[in-house]
């Protein structure tokens, strides 16, 4: 049997639901709480007035993830900390999120908490890269140039012979 001192070290990772488009402002004020947080977040390709713009959303709209002690921590102030509804639940307990799951998250994420994603980043011209989408997956390929909004031209070896193909931005990535 745990004692109750061991317990109160085990820390695990809850989702915190947030009030919409308020997920910056909750895990502001749960960090000037001393909550350690993490907030996934991504660039995404908006249209505005016929102007494409790229902006950092989070990755999961509405939802944070904060570490809290097992026992001994009082998670009483996430439910009344201003923009957050409250911590995920499965029941009457609080749903843990597997350290893996975090551990992933942080892994593909750069300084700033931010998920580079393939579509998004800025290729050279005959930089590699890997089709990870449609018929051509999993081969290998020279990034030409964009084509329009939401597609690319690559260089692919096929049978001996290199063609020219588009394919949609989303579908290649580094190699």
């Amino acid at each position: 049997m745990m004692n109750s001192d061991a317990t109160s070290t085990i820390r695990r990772w809850h989702a915190v639901f947030c009030k919409p488009r308020q997920d910056e402002r909750t895990e502001l004020n749960l960090r000037n709480q001393g909550f350690e947080t993490f907030r996934p977040k991504v660039r995404e390709r908006r249209t505005h007035n016929g102007h494409r713009r790229v902006q950092i959303e989070s990755m999961f709209p509405r939802y944070l993830f904060v570490q809290l002690a097992a026992g001994g921590q009082d998670w009483g102030p996430i439910r009344s900390t201003r923009g957050a509804v409250g911590l995920v639940r499965q029941g009457q307990q609080a749903a843990v999120v597997p350290a893996e799951v975090i551990h992933e998250l942080r892994l593909r994420c750069n300084e700033h908490d931010i998920i580079e994603q393939a579509g998004i980043l800025d290729y050279r011209p005959d930089e590699p890269v890997e089709i990870i989408d449609g018929p051509c997956a999993g081969h290998r390929a020279l990034f030409q140039a964009r084509t329009g909004a939401e597609r690319v031209a690559v260089l692919l070896t096929i049978l001996n012979h290199q063609r020219r193909v588009e394919v949609p931005d989303s579908a290649i990535r580094r190699a």
